[in-house]
């Protein structure tokens, strides 16, 4: 008997990720039902990688009592886990990334998430701390995790891409290549470093490179950023000039009443296709469903190599924003930060 495949299988699946972090509270409140929800409709539209970390307060529990939950619809074969280990806590000293530590901490996770393997595990923040503790110790306990087959792919996570290029450099130096490098924040409208830099990782031998926060955790939203961003106040500043000019702007008559702040900027990160992911995060399922149908339109739009909205009084609020945000094209803040 032939048995056909399941509907996610045949179509082409979308280059996103469900970023779990909004599980914490970070961006507000989250219910049980709400992430329920989430999960399904990423699930059934063929977004099947969720990626969370110790770090994001119980986020790891959450997705895998909400997985739990599903598994009758959604059996474990049909998505990917990615998490992390190293950070705890937001100051240095909630940092550990010692051997005994990264045992511990895969062991820890897949109890969490009621599996018996990771797909991912990514040393999270690496810029935190020595370069010659992730290089020599931690990655080290890693690669030995995938060799027991616990840990599928091997990674790292960070925000300053020369931190993440070095480590992967010293790794396919020494003849054990990264196989997934997270970069969050580093494409995006204010933002466009990430581009010079996945050439050079690819030749370090990573294999999957992921761009994660296409709002810039939050900050792209058409709600107010969670006061604890990091971006200066001149770039928040030119943010809600930006948001302003949507709301003045955009004529009733045209597809530009329709359009926001997020929209536009999740049209503008899922068109650039070097990547092999982009990480989105989502409180509520229309949140996600809103995101697809950008990721659909981006395919098209091509707005990150030059393309153009159909109609017109799109293109100029485009514009407009885009000149707004290209003093902050090359603009990052600090990581770690002064207080950690």
């Amino acid at each position: 008997m032939v048995v056909a495949e399941p509907a996610i299988a045949r179509q082409q699946l979308p280059k996103i990720g469900l970023g779990c972090g909004v599980f914490s509270g970070a961006y507000g409140p989250i219910s049980h039902k709400d992430i329920v929800g989430v999960i399904r409709t990423a699930l059934s539209n063929g977004v099947n990688m969720v990626d969370t970390s110790p770090y994001y307060n119980d986020s790891e529990i959450k997705l895998g009592k909400a997985l739990q939950e599903l598994k009758a619809e959604f059996p474990r074969s049909s998505y990917r886990i990615s998490t992390k280990l190293g950070r705890y806590g937001y100051h240095k000293s909630d940092f550990d990334y010692s051997a005994e530590r990264v045992v511990s901490s895969v062991a820890e996770s897949m109890r969490r998430l009621h599996t018996d393997y990771l797909d991912s595990v990514l040393c999270h923040d690496v810029e935190f701390v020595d370069m010659a503790q992730i290089v020599d110790v931690t990655l080290p306990k890693l690669f030995e995790l995938k060799r027991s087959g616990s840990v599928r792919q091997v990674g790292i996570s960070g925000y300053p891409l020369d931190v993440l290029l070095r480590i992967a450099q010293i790794q396919y130096e020494r003849g054990y290549p990264i196989d997934v490098c997270l970069s969050y924040c580093n494409f995006n409208l204010h933002c466009q470093r990430l581009p010079d830099y996945v050439p050079l990782l690819r030749a370090a031998g990573v294999k999957t490179i992921i761009a994660a926060s296409p709002l810039s955790m939050g900050l792209l939203h058409q709600d107010a950023p969670p006061d604890w961003h990091p971006a200066k106040p001149k770039l928040k500043k030119a943010v809600l000039q930006c948001k302003k000019l949507i709301r003045l702007h955009r004529p009733l008559n045209s597809t530009a009443h329709d359009i926001s702040l997020a929209k536009i900027a999740e049209s503008f990160a899922f068109s650039f296709d070097s990547v092999d992911l982009h990480l989105i995060g989502a409180k509520t399922s229309a949140e996600i469903t809103c995101a697809l149908e950008a990721y659909k339109q981006a395919q098209s739009l091509q707005l990150a190599y030059g393309g153009r909205y159909p109609d017109d009084d799109t293109q100029k609020i485009y514009e407009q924003i885009r000149r707004i945000l290209q003093p902050f094209s090359d603009y990052t803040w600090p990581s770690p930060p002064q207080d950690a």
